[in-house]
């Protein structure tokens, strides 16, 4: 099933169930049932579905959950496709999956989950979408006594959650995933949120990326990604601006490899802008790896400029220099963790336009100047002066 159809199925059917629900919590009052004793909790459901660089972003208040609740199986639902990559990341103990290839399949595993939830009974579950009318539905479903997510008065979701939190998008993203768990009285001091837990590759898993790549451990690898998720393809900064960046990057500096990431999908377009550049440092690599590789190609990397989307968040969890271009989103709520950064953003009047109060659906724009604004010889610039300074300084010595 395609993203805009499940959107759409969301607001038209979801949003219809809730409101019905809703009518049985009208006169509830904001009564809310105190956290359970920490001692006593077995089972903790969390719920995250969209976005692999979200379900990262999320591990700070997985901790956070793990430190009050440290008895506790966690276990997160998510799709089948991000299966892969959550079995990597730390404090989740289980994980549990809908496919969306078909309503058929996806049916089957939401009816396969719900008998599971019944048996193992969570007494707590933790919606990380921001207003998904589905999820707020799997929350209720549970019977979990404590049910904890986003609520807008605006909004029909989030009328039968115990602990209705407030979504405050003044904060970076790490911060508004951990209000879910300061709302059960987790204490923000008790983490740091720059903190990212996922584990480190294995050493088969680098070997193997290497030996794709026909390269070394003391190369000097800096990856490319050009593309954006399925979930908006409006973040991607033109493909003629990355020709012209690393054309001059690749040029000035011979001696790196620059490896262009993507997956199958993605390999035409990323092709297309490989063999434009025609430069015997340039390999497109879309399509290669599996996610362990993936992750063992941009830990060894010397640098990571990438579009907002995964990437970027790989490499605030690995601390790895990272220059990020910023558009329909804002690294205000998106933005790289680490100081080794470069957060390329114009501000202009209509961005940011994902707005996470519309499910971060694309509008209808056609033509992303909040990008296109972004200019080659200023990505250079500012890149050459956060990351090659020092290789720069070398080479002036050398030359004197």
């Amino acid at each position: 099933m395609k993203i805009k159809f499940m959107r759409e199925m969301d607001i038209l059917v979801g949003g219809f169930i809730v409101n019905i629900v809703n009518l049985f919590f009208i006169f509830r009052f904001g009564q809310k049932p105190s956290p359970p004793n920490p001692e006593k909790v077995k089972n903790i459901l969390v719920i995250k579905f969209f976005g692999l660089g979200s379900i990262l972003l999320m591990t700070p208040a997985i901790n956070g959950l793990k430190t009050l609740y440290p008895k506790a199986n966690i276990c997160l639902l998510t799709f089948a496709e991000n299966l892969e990559f959550c079995t990597r990341l730390e404090g989740i103990d289980r994980v549990l999956t809908l496919r969306s290839s078909g309503f058929f399949v996806f049916t089957v595993d939401f009816i396969r989950n719900l008998l599971i939830f019944w048996q193992v009974r969570p007494a707590i579950v933790i919606d990380g979408e921001f207003f998904s009318n589905f999820t707020s539905i799997i929350s209720l479903l549970t019977f979990s006594k404590v049910r904890v997510g986003y609520h807008l008065r605006q909004v029909a979701r989030g009328k039968s959650l115990t602990h209705q939190v407030p979504l405050n998008t003044h904060h970076h993203i790490t911060h508004v995933f951990y209000s879910l768990v300061a709302a059960l009285g987790a204490r923000y001091e008790d983490v740091v949120l720059s903190d990212l837990s996922l584990h480190n590759p294995r050493a088969h898993e680098h070997d193997s990326a290497l030996k794709k790549l026909n390269l070394s451990d003391d190369s000097k690898i800096i990856v490319v990604n050009p593309n954006s998720s399925s979930l908006s393809v409006l973040r991607r900064w033109p493909a003629d601006h990355f020709v012209h960046l690393i054309s001059k990057l690749a040029r000035k500096y011979p001696d790196h490899k620059f490896v262009f990431v993507g997956n199958v999908k993605e390999f035409s377009y990323v092709q297309n802008i490989t063999e434009r550049i025609s430069l015997g440092n340039i390999t497109n690599s879309s399509g290669k790896f599996s996610i362990g590789e993936y992750c063992a190609l941009l830990k060894a990397s010397k640098l990571i400029i990438t579009n907002d989307s995964f990437p970027t968040h790989i490499a605030s969890a690995y601390n790895k220099d990272v220059a990020v271009f910023f558009g329909p989103e804002t690294p205000d709520f998106y933005g790289p963790l680490s100081l080794n950064s470069v957060s390329f953003f114009e501000n202009i009047p209509c961005s940011p336009c994902l707005i996470v109060f519309d499910n971060k659906a694309e509008n209808n724009c056609k033509d992303n100047i909040c990008l296109k604004q972004i200019k080659p010889e200023q990505a250079l610039r500012r890149i050459e002066e956060k990351f090659f300074i020092e290789e720069n300084f070398f080479k002036n010595e050398l030359a004197l």
